[in-house]
């Protein structure tokens, strides 16, 4: 293994785990997810299957699957709760939608109800 397989390995992890962390800190829910969190996400979704298709056709199978799991190991650091937290307050803009409030549905009688029932 040359220096340069070395060195574009340490970079490709250090990449995955950045864009990594950024999908585990964004909402899951599509539909608490704002436009400007959704344009990043496909930006960087493409740069991280883009960077792993040009290593896989360089040749460099290691930093591929390095790259792979740097991402995933990245969304998993996204989701500890202390850091999440504490990134959602260090930058507001990662901050999911509020959610909408449950529709309400009219009974037969008149009254109305809540769309999820009685509790």
């Amino acid at each position: 293994m040359s220096s340069l397989e070395i060195a574009v390995t340490v970079v490709v992890c250090v990449v995955g785990v950045a864009i990594g962390t950024f999908f585990g800190l964004i909402p899951l829910r599509t539909d608490r997810i704002t436009d400007e969190q959704n344009r990043a996400s496909q930006t960087l979704g493409l740069i991280g299957v883009g960077l792993v298709i040009v290593l896989i056709f360089t040749k460099q199978d290691l930093a591929s699957w390095a790259a792979i799991f740097a991402m995933l190991a990245g969304v998993a650091i996204g989701k500890i709760p202390p850091l999440h937290r504490r990134a959602l307050e260090r930058w507001p803009w990662l901050k999911p939608k509020p959610e909408r409030p449950a529709k309400r549905v009219k009974s037969k009688s008149g009254k109305s109800k809540s769309k999820q029932g009685r509790r």
